[in-house]
This record gives C-alpha cells, sequence and structure tokens, in this order.
C-alpha cells in the first residue's frame, strides 16, 4: 500500500469550506479504482495546517490516478484554500493492527 500526504495550510477564514470540499472531493476520489482510503486530520494548535491523506493499493493505482483526468478536476477544486502546502509519497512497510484487550 502506498500513502500520499499533503501537508498544507489553508487560507485564513477558508478552513469549514475547506473542509466541506475536500470530503465532496474525498468521496470521488475513494470511488476510483485502487484507492483504499481518504482521511483529512487537523493540527489542534495550528487550526489552518491540515494533513490531506489518500491510501492506494499499488504504485499502479497511484499512477493511473496521477494521470487521470479525475485527479486534476478534483485537486482543482481545493487549490483555491490552499496558502501552502508539501506533498509526499510513502511505501507501507509494517502494519500492526490494535487488538481490544480482555476486560473482565
Amino acid at each position: 500500500m502506498l500513502r500520499t500526504v499533503l501537508e498544507m495550510t489553508v487560507r485564513e477564514g477558508c478552513e469549514d469550506e475547506f473542509r466541506a470540499t475536500w470530503l465532496e472531493t474525498a468521496q470521488a476520489a475513494a470511488r476510483l479504482p485502487g484507492s483504499v482510503g481518504q482521511t483529512l486530520l487537523r493540527d489542534p494548535h495550528q487550526p489552518r495546517t491540515h494533513l490531506i491523506m489518500a491510501d492506494w493499493a499499488d504504485w499502479a493505482a497511484l499512477e493511473a490516478f496521477q494521470k487521470s483526468p479525475e485527479r486534476e478536476q478534483l485537486s482543482s477544486r481545493l487549490e483555491q484554500f490552499r496558502e501552502s502546502a508539501a506533498k509526499r509519497v510513502l511505501e507501507e512497510v509494517e502494519h500492526v493492527l490494535a487488538h481490544p484487550t480482555n476486560q473482565r
């Protein structure tokens, strides 16, 4: 699995509209082939700073998305809110699921 991580500072006063628009674009992206999931995180100490994460099944799925007209369309909807951004692509190396503890 791959995860793209975009750290984005949202323009002041646009946070609520950005989050609503992100949700619409994430729901559309989640329906694309190879999409595993979408996540939006916000820094509680810097509420204009968000991490936009998208998980992809493999490199082929991510590359197909990056070359698709859908990517351009979805990304352009968020650009109006962007003050700054930095993107990374990370490969999953290990993943440990949490297990509930036995409670008596």
